[in-house]
């Protein structure tokens, strides 16, 4: 089994891979050998960590939900798709902070209930409460 090179993109416009040390090459050049599944999970997980820390940095003072969820780490984050759910809810476990969007965008769900919101503590409580009935483990 195989899985496209990290440094590959599919640019919609030309619909040819690319990378960024050669202008064009054919599909096949692209792959690498399939990791193991522990070895995907450690890389999704050290990936993540990494984007937590980068938008948390580059959020800085600003104060605007709106902003902090376009920033290019957070949607990063969400473009790792549904397998950081687990993540997501474990690092809102240990430390709330506004992943509600990300959440929210990965499930297509918001459990947040009226009389929580605004209140990030009871936010994280009501998607750990989600996550749970879920079945997802962090």
């Amino acid at each position: 089994m195989y899985t496209r090179h990290p440094y590959a993109r599919w640019p919609a416009a030309t619909g040819i891979w690319t990378n960024e040390l050669n202008d064009t090459m054919p599909e096949e050049a692209m792959m690498t050998p399939a990791a193991a599944p522990h070895e995907i999970a450690t890389d999704l997980a050290t990936r993540f960590h990494n984007l937590v820390a980068e938008w948390k940095a580059a959020r800085g003072h600003v104060s605007s939900i709106n902003a902090w969820a376009r920033l290019p780490a957070y949607q990063a984050i969400i473009a790792l798709g549904p397998e950081v759910i687990p993540l997501l809810l474990k690092e809102l476990e240990s430390s709330p902070d506004h992943w509600f969007w990300a959440l929210k965008e990965l499930t297509g769900e918001n459990p947040v209930t009226p009389d929580s919101r605004g209140n990030i503590s009871e936010m994280a409580k009501c998607w750990l409460a989600w996550g749970k009935n879920k079945g997802y483990q962090w």
